[in-house]
């Protein structure tokens, strides 16, 4: 199965595509000041780089003024692939596993009360941890993708990385410079 990559940079509502390497890049903090120096200085601060698998996974990296955020399809398939390096800071970032630790201690006898919500909290937290995905699912909340939204077209449509790529282009706007690099 092959891979596909692109790094797409916004210039003036829209996005060309970046003749950048994802194989040469380092970390994400190297993917950033790479694409931070390209181009004509056109460069709205913004860009995507895309990583495919064939029918196994995607990964979305979105760089907002040289802050990387990252959402992983599947991270333990991105854990065994040649990305692994760039996108270790997100191959163990699995979905509620911070919201566990932000949850304040309860007094002994609010957790008496409250055992039956405690018991309910708990599997959703179970169901969120057995999930393949990682990073930020709201990485395009801004631009027109909720979390939700990510995460329901990567139910739906998992075995078809592309297509969920494909929604999130159309809905972002990086589609038809994505689909130019095809």
């Amino acid at each position: 199965m092959a891979y596909f990559t692109a790094v797409l940079s916004r210039a003036d509502d829209r996005f060309r595509l970046v003749d950048l390497v994802l194989e040469d890049v380092e970390d994400l903090a190297d993917l950033a000041d790479l694409v931070d120096g390209v181009g004509d200085g056109q460069a709205d601060g913004e860009a995507i780089a895309v990583i495919e698998h064939e029918d196994e996974w995607f990964g979305l990296i979105r760089i907002v003024d040289g802050d990387a955020t990252v959402f992983l399809s599947d991270a333990d398939a991105a854990a065994s692939s040649p990305y692994a390096d760039l996108l270790a800071d997100y191959l163990d970032a699995r979905p509620g596993a911070y919201e566990a630790d932000e949850e304040p201690a309860a007094d002994e006898d609010e957790a008496d009360d409250d055992e039956e919500g405690d018991d309910e909290d708990a599997q959703m937290l179970d169901l969120d941890q057995s999930s393949d995905w990682s990073g930020d699912p709201g990485l395009f909340a801004d631009a027109g993708v909720a979390a939700e939204d990510l995460l329901a077209q990567l139910e739906r449509h998992g075995a078809d990385p592309a297509r969920v790529v494909a929604h999130v282009g159309e809905a972002v706007g990086f589609a038809d410079a994505l689909e130019a690099a095809r």
